[in-house]
């Protein structure tokens, strides 16, 4: 008999997830490139940028815009992208609708939460904290504290265990490739949003169970802790 899920925790993913982030992170980047005298990037390309980190981010900014000159053209674009962001965390993000909302009700059966992302710690909190979200959240592991960031699996048992919880009694939420491969990786089940930055097809992640709106998530939680759909 396989293991019957007791539900301790959910982990969530931020961009895409929680909050639609791309705005901002696009003006930041935007910034950052026009020093270099680079042309602007689009929101789509952004939205195809995210979920790998920072330093991925910015690398792949400046071949889109004529070419990586050396590593100190990175390491140039990347702080000032990272500054700008961090100083202006929030102008343009919004939090998906029914968020709060459903962190309420898993906060009210005691269920643990915890933020499982690969944005880089220094640009995470002050977005965290601008929107109230470090107050929901007792356990938060960003990329570049993790030992492996997703897909790894790790990065899901290492959030899990900061939470003291054990990851077989977890359940990942996400909206990317990363967030559902992780899941897997870890043997955890999963739950996706379709209004973020996915870059996979649906049907070649397999997510445990696919959600269009915060509203549905206890009904997938429960789907999945009464055994209904399995990982």
């Amino acid at each position: 008999m396989g293991h019957v899920l007791k539900l301790e925790a959910v982990l969530f993913d931020l961009d895409g997830t929680l909050v639609d982030s791309v705005p901002d992170v696009r003006w930041s980047l935007n910034q950052a490139l026009a020093a270099e005298g680079r042309d602007a990037v689009s929101i789509d390309k952004v939205k195809d940028y995210v979920g790998q980190g920072a330093r991925q981010l910015a690398e792949r900014a400046l071949v889109d815009t004529g070419g990586m000159r050396d590593d100190a053209q990175h390491q140039r674009l990347l702080d000032g992208f990272l500054t700008t962001y961090r100083n202006n965390p929030v102008q343009f993000t919004t939090v998906f609708p029914g968020v709060f909302e459903a962190l309420a009700r898993l906060q009210a059966r005691g269920t643990k939460l915890a933020i499982c992302t690969n944005k880089p710690d220094i640009t995470t909190w002050p977005v965290l904290r601008s929107l109230g979200f470090d107050k929901i959240f007792p356990v938060v592991l960003c990329g570049d504290k993790a030992r492996k960031q997703k897909p790894d699996g790790a990065h899901v048992t290492q959030t899990a265990e900061m939470l003291g919880v054990d990851p077989a009694n977890c359940i990942m939420v996400g909206d990317s490739e990363n967030d559902i491969l992780a899941a897997h990786d870890a043997s955890v089940p999963s739950v996706f949003v379709t209004f973020g930055y996915c870059h996979m097809p649906l049907d070649a992640l397999r997510p445990t169970v696919v959600i269009d709106h915060f509203d549905a998530l206890d009904d997938a939680l429960a789907q999945i802790t009464n055994g209904t759909v399995s990982a």
